[in-house]
């Protein structure tokens, strides 16, 4: 029979007292040994490693030579495809799913289905300083307020669209101010706002 002393005379634990590994007679966890060198270091080993480095620079190089060929190809893909750029846009030129925020656009008679037509265009002098952006959304504004146009009676579907040098591109040389009038439905255009 066993006593409150335990089987080896030796005191239990108190009621309120968590038990220990000896208590439970768990053996202790075995240590491990300590980790040797995962890359070798013969001289074999040696050339291995450098030439992974390599190996895995080269292609870095490659990916990202990749990446820039095609944003060079990008930036002249628009002619291609037959979209012409903004700076090249004229007075009552017409386009085909026009894209304010696009470098480029395609332009399209506008007889055909359209959904946009710049209707003005106002230029600054090379030498002006730039005005702020107040100034030229001020400018632009008037400009497509001035602009004589042949709109049809219901006028809900269109909205007047601005576009104006920011100050990084006035820097680049841009000086102009243009007016879209644009359709809010997609490509249902199939006449010139022009008298």
């Amino acid at each position: 029979m066993e006593s409150a002393q335990g089987q080896y005379r030796r005191p239990l634990r108190e009621p309120n007292e968590p038990p220990t590994r000896r208590q439970y007679r768990i053996p202790e966890r075995p240590r491990r040994a300590p980790r040797t060198r995962r890359l070798p270091t013969s001289p074999w080993g040696k050339v291995l490693s450098t030439g992974g480095g390599v190996v895995v620079l080269l292609i870095l190089w490659a990916l990202i030579a990749s990446l820039s060929a095609k944003s060079d190809t990008a930036a002249t893909a628009p002619a291609a495809e037959g979209l012409t750029p903004s700076a090249s846009y004229k007075t009552g030129d017409c386009f085909s799913n026009f894209n304010a925020g696009a470098a480029a656009n395609r332009i399209v008679p506008c007889t055909q289905a359209h959904s946009a037509q710049l209707v003005a265009t106002a230029m600054y002098g090379t030498g002006d300083s730039y005005p702020g952006k107040g100034a030229l959304e001020q400018h632009a504004s008037d400009l497509c307020r001035q602009t004589q146009l042949t709109l049809p009676q219901d006028t809900s579907m269109l909205r007047q669209r601005n576009a104006f040098p920011s100050q990084g591109s006035w820097s680049a040389g841009d000086r102009r101010v243009d007016c879209f009038v644009e359709s809010t439905k997609g490509n249902t255009l199939t006449a010139s706002f022009l008298p």
